[in-house]
């Protein structure tokens, strides 16, 4: 029984050599391969059909070298702007909420319930929502003051950094290409003339775009000198001792609404 035994398990033996022999072991992977294998993207983690695709490739065509790949970082606006852009949304949700305020005080929705109705009563209540919708109103132009001076702010900056960025190097590419051209004798071939047209069509999009600057800065002015003469704010009377003609004060509330007809008025393109 012991002889069975041992040439039972000597066979047994034999039998894993065999199949060790036939199932060799896989070639053996150096560090950077295995580094690729480890940190390829998940499917559920990207939504291209290409990086599910790689992950189902097999091991050999993991080792191949892949060309690298630039992404593009999101556009963060500077602080100026996300500080100016808060305040002044701010700004219009307190003079939305106080002018809402003050139309429903004036209407009497917002009157306090009284059961008696005698004269009294009816002429205090009268009073009281005249003061309080007159201070709803003051409060409401103060907001709408800070909104206008974090719009001018922003308006003033944004024209300056346009005019100095975007219109001046379109500008500069436009007189590049037609000094090149003058360099070459006068004679514009096609590229040439391709690349003209380039530049004047940058010109133009630009000084477009120079001109909606100009708009949004000329509209907070005009806000800006409204409503700081409005009740509440009453700025020209604490510095000068006296209201604002009021010539420039309607003058300014007819230009600035005047600014948003014109950016809500469809272009001529539209009809054509």
């Amino acid at each position: 029984q012991g002889g069975a035994a041992a040439a039972l398990s000597q066979q047994q033996q034999q039998q894993q050599q065999n199949s060790l022999r036939s199932h060799p072991s896989p070639p053996k992977r150096t560090i950077s391969e295995i580094g690729r294998q480890m940190y390829r993207p998940f499917p559920s983690r990207s939504s291209s059909m290409g990086s599910y695709k790689q992950v189902r490739e097999p091991t050999s065509s993991a080792s191949l070298p892949t060309p690298p790949t630039t992404t593009s970082s999101p556009t963060i606006a500077p602080t100026w702007k996300l500080v100016g852009g808060t305040l002044k949304l701010l700004g219009l949700m307190g003079f939305w909420a106080c002018d809402n305020i003050a139309f429903l005080t004036g209407s009497g929705f917002l009157d306090p319930v009284s059961l008696t109705t005698s004269s009294s009563s009816s002429s205090s209540t009268k009073e009281t929502r005249m003061t309080r919708k007159a201070k709803a109103s003051a409060w409401g132009a103060r907001f709408y003051f800070v909104a206008s001076i974090a719009g001018l702010v922003v308006n003033f900056k944004e024209i300056l950094k346009h005019r100095s960025c975007a219109l001046r190097n379109a500008q500069s590419e436009l007189s590049k290409r037609m000094a090149e051209i003058r360099k070459d004798g006068g004679g514009e071939g096609e590229n040439d003339e391709e690349a003209v047209e380039t530049a004047r069509a940058a010109v133009k999009s630009a000084e477009g775009k120079h001109f909606e600057l100009f708009l949004a800065l000329l509209k907070s002015l005009c806000d800006f000198m409204v409503f700081s003469n409005n009740p509440g704010v009453d700025l020209h009377v604490k510095l000068r001792g006296r209201k604002n003609h009021e010539g420039l004060h309607c003058l300014g509330g007819l230009i600035s609404a005047s600014t948003v007809l014109y950016n809500n008025f469809p272009n001529s393109e539209k009809w054509v």
